[in-house]
C-alpha cells in the first residue's frame, strides 16, 4: 500500500466540514499523510485559516499534554498548543449549548488573562506575571471532529487539540496572590464522585506551561497579545458530559466554577 502524500489543505477541509456539519469524520492523519508534529501543526493552521475565513475571531490559545508523564509516554519533552476563539466562550451563568457539540468532554483548567502583550527573546516567570491581568478557574469543553475521538497525537493536534467551548470563572485573582502550584482540583459531574487532580501535574506549576507557550510563540513571531486568554491544559481527568448535566470544579484558593449543559 502506498503511503499517502501529505496534504494539509485536504485534511483541514475535511476537519472543517466535519465541524461545520457537526458530523464526525474518519481520522485524517493516515489518510492525508500527517506523520510529524510539524505536519500536524500545518494542518491545524490550515483549519484555523478556513475557520477564520468563515468569520471566526481568535482570542487566545489552549495548551495540551502538559503532564510530563503524558509527554514521556508520547516520546516528547514539551506540551502542545492550539487556538481559542471568541465564539467558543460561554458565560458562567448561562447553559452550555450542547447542540453545538458532537461528543463533548470537560476538563478543569487554569485560565490566564493577559493585560499586556508578552514578547521578548528570554522571557522569565516575572515577565509573565507582569503581563497577566488575572488568573481564574476554567472549564474547557473539548470536542472532536473525529469519529470516536482521536487515537493518535497527529490527529488530535491537526484538529486543534479537540477544541470545543470554554467557560471562565468571573472572579479572576491577581496572579501574584495565588500559588498555582499548590492547587488541589476536584471536578464533579452531577452527584458522581469527583475526579481529583493537582495543579502540580501541569509541568510542576501551570505558570510553567504558560511560560513555555509564551516563549514558543515569541520565537515564532506571534506573541501573546493583551486581551488574549491561555488555558493551561487539564488538571484532572477528563469527564464526558451531555445535555442536562451539571459540572462543578473546585480549585482551592482560586475558587469554584459551575456550569450546566442544555
Amino acid at each position: 500500500m502506498n503511503t499517502p502524500v501529505f496534504d494539509s489543505q485536504a485534511a483541514a477541509q475535511t476537519l472543517f466540514q466535519a465541524r461545520q456539519q457537526l458530523a464526525p469524520c474518519a481520522p485524517v492523519a493516515e489518510r492525508f499523510g500527517i506523520t510529524s508534529l510539524e505536519q500536524a501543526y500545518a494542518t491545524q493552521r490550515a483549519l484555523t485559516a478556513l475557520q477564520c475565513s468563515a468569520g471566526l475571531e481568535l482570542i487566545g490559545y489552549k495548551l495540551g499534554l502538559t503532564d510530563p508523564r503524558a509527554q514521556q509516554a508520547m516520546g516528547l519533552n514539551h506540551p502542545l498548543f492550539g487556538v481559542l476563539a471568541y465564539d467558543w466562550q460561554c458565560c458562567e451563568d448561562e447553559p452550555v449549548p450542547t447542540p453545538r457539540l458532537m461528543a463533548p468532554r470537560v476538563e478543569a483548567e487554569v485560565a490566564f488573562v493577559f493585560a499586556e502583550t508578552l514578547d521578548g527573546p528570554d522571557l522569565q516567570v516575572a515577565d509573565l506575571l507582569d503581563a497577566l491581568g488575572g488568573v481564574a478557574p476554567a472549564l474547557e469543553i473539548c470536542d472532536s471532529a473525529l469519529t470516536g475521538w482521536p487515537r493518535n497525537l497527529f490527529d488530535a493536534l491537526a484538529d486543534n487539540l479537540s477544541s470545543g467551548l470554554f467557560v471562565l470563572g468571573s472572579r479572576p485573582l491577581a496572579p501574584r496572590d495565588v500559588d498555582l502550584s499548590t492547587l488541589e482540583v476536584q471536578l464533579q459531574r452531577n452527584d458522581l464522585t469527583p475526579l481529583s487532580g493537582h495543579a502540580s501535574q501541569c509541568m510542576g506549576n501551570p505558570l510553567n506551561a504558560c511560560l513555555w507557550l509564551a516563549r514558543e510563540l515569541a520565537r515564532q513571531g506571534t506573541p501573546i497579545r493583551a486581551g488574549e486568554i491561555v488555558l493551561s491544559g487539564a488538571l484532572a481527568p477528563m469527564q464526558e458530559v451531555g445535555a442536562g448535566d451539571r459540572v462543578r470544579v473546585e480549585m482551592g484558593e482560586l475558587g469554584v466554577l459551575e456550569c450546566r449543559f442544555a
